[in-house]
């Protein structure tokens, strides 16, 4: 079961440069929780847990608007050095650096645990053809500021495994 979680996923300010040190992108966000005491998982895990143990039909959703809405190139979930196709660039106990790429953009997703009082998930997303993308993103990112902080809460409330 569970553990009840304080408070929900907050938007706090993303960091103004990317883990490798890109500070050229388009938009970025992000999301910070508290997770319950005596929770030690690692960003990878936070990750992990986040996207790949999503309830299925969400995971289906997410999976579609990667692959066919924003054109990522994903690998299949099966291969390794990735997370629900997503190429693991950085993972360490304290941040884990995802990317992917399409024609139109490219997509950072970074979770941090520097403090094991909290998790924050960023995104950052850089336009490779700028007018399709921010159309696309336009209608993407609203749905990704309602899902991000759900899949944060939720795997708060999973608590300690």
């Amino acid at each position: 079961m569970g553990t009840k979680i304080e408070h929900g996923a907050q938007r706090v300010a993303p960091n103004a440069k990317t883990p490798d040190g890109s500070d050229r992108f388009d938009y970025a966000d992000a999301f910070e929780i508290r997770p319950p005491a005596g929770d030690e998982r690692t960003a990878e895990d936070w990750l992990r847990f986040g996207l790949e143990d999503a309830p299925l039909p969400l995971r289906w959703t997410i999976l579609v608007a990667h692959r066919f809405v924003l054109g990522f190139d994903l690998a299949p979930r099966s291969a390794p050095g990735n997370i629900m196709g997503w190429r693991i660039v950085t993972s360490v106990p304290e941040l884990t650096h995802l990317q992917a790429n399409s024609p139109l953009l490219r997509g950072d997703l970074v979770a941090q645990r520097d403090d094991p009082g909290q998790v924050t998930l960023s995104t950052y997303i850089s336009f490779r053809r700028p007018r399709p993308a921010q159309l696309v993103w336009t209608v993407v990112g609203p749905l990704h500021r309602r899902i991000a902080p759900y899949l944060l809460e939720r795997a708060a409330a999973a608590g300690v495994r």
